[in-house]
C-alpha cells in the first residue's frame, strides 16, 4: 500500500470515528431535550388543577354569597309575614270583638281582613320558595366543598409527583451532561462539531441522517450523485442540498 493510499484510508478512518462519536453526541443531546422537555411539562399539570381550584373557589364564593342573600330576603319576608299576621290578628279582634256594630263597618273589616290574608298567603308561598331555593343551594354547596376538597388532595398528590420527578429529572440530566462532557473531549474535528451546534440551534432536532440509499432520511427528498459519492468516500462534511442536515453513509 501506498503513503498516500494509506494517508487516505487513514483520514477516512478517523472521519468515520468522529461521524461515530457525533452520532453518540446527538443521541444524548436527544435524551437531553427529552429530560428539559418532561420539566417544561411538570408545571401544566399543576397548572391545570390550580385553576379547576380557583374555579370551584370562585363557584363556591358566589354560591355562598346567594345564600347569604337569600337568607336576608327571607328574614325580610319573615317580617313582613309577622307584620301582615299582627294586623290580620288586630282586625279580627275588632271584627269579632262586639266593640263594632255598624253593619257597614264590619264588612269594610271583613274586606280589609280579605285582603290581608291573600298578600299574607303570597307571602307564604314566597317564602316556601325561598327556602326551597336555599335547599338547593345548601346541597350546591355542599357538593362544591366536596370537589374543592378532592381536588385540593389531588393537587397535593401531583405536587408531591413533580417534586419527585424534578429530582428525577435533575438526576438524569446531571448523567446526560457528563456523558456529554466525555464525548465532546473526543470530539476532535472542530469544523464538525460546530456545523452540528449551529444546526442543533437552528432546528432543535435530529441534524445528523445516516443515509443507505439515494434518499435523505430527514426530509424524504432524492440526493444529487456527487453527495453519494462524497457520503460513500468520508472524505468531507457532506450536508444535505435540501434540508441542510448533516449525512453519515450508513454501512
Amino acid at each position: 500500500m501506498s503513503l498516500c493510499n494509506y494517508k487516505e484510508r487513514r483520514n477516512k478512518l478517523l472521519i468515520e470515528e468522529q461521524y461515530d462519536i457525533l452520532l453518540e453526541l446527538q443521541k444524548i443531546d436527544i435524551d437531553i431535550d427529552k429530560e428539559e422537555k418532561k420539566k417544561r411539562n411538570l408545571p401544566l399539570v399543576i397548572e391545570r388543577v390550580t385553576k379547576e381550584i380557583q374555579e370551584l373557589k370562585n363557584n363556591l364564593k358566589s354560591k355562598n354569597e346567594d345564600y347569604k342573600n337569600l337568607q336576608m330576603k327571607l328574614k325580610r319576608i319573615e317580617l313582613d309575614l309577622a307584620e301582615k299576621s299582627n294586623k290580620i290578628k288586630k282586625h279580627q279582634e275588632d271584627l269579632y270583638g262586639g266593640k263594632i256594630s255598624d253593619i257597614k263597618e264590619l264588612k269594610q273589616i271583613q274586606k280589609v281582613v280579605a285582603n290581608y290574608q291573600k298578600e299574607k298567603a303570597n307571602i307564604e308561598e314566597n317564602v316556601l320558595d325561598l327556602m326551597e331555593k336555599m335547599e338547593d343551594l345548601d346541597k350546591s354547596i355542599a357538593h362544591l366543598d366536596e370537589d374543592l376538597k378532592v381536588k385540593e388532595e389531588e393537587f397535593n398528590k401531583r405536587k408531591e409527583e413533580m417534586d419527585l420527578t424534578k429530582l428525577v429529572i435533575k438526576k438524569n440530566m446531571n448523567s446526560l451532561n457528563i456523558k456529554r462532557g466525555e464525548i465532546l473531549s473526543k470530539i476532535t474535528d472542530g469544523r464538525l462539531l460546530k456545523e452540528y451546534e449551529l444546526l442543533r440551534k437552528e432546528k432543535g432536532e435530529k441534524v445528523i441522517m445516516e443515509v443507505d440509499g439515494p434518499i435523505c432520511p430527514g426530509c424524504y427528498l432524492d440526493l444529487p450523485s456527487d453527495v453519494i459519492h462524497q457520503l460513500k468516500n468520508n472524505r468531507k462534511i457532506v450536508i444535505c442540498p435540501n434540508c441542510s442536515r448533516i449525512l453519515i453513509w450508513k454501512d
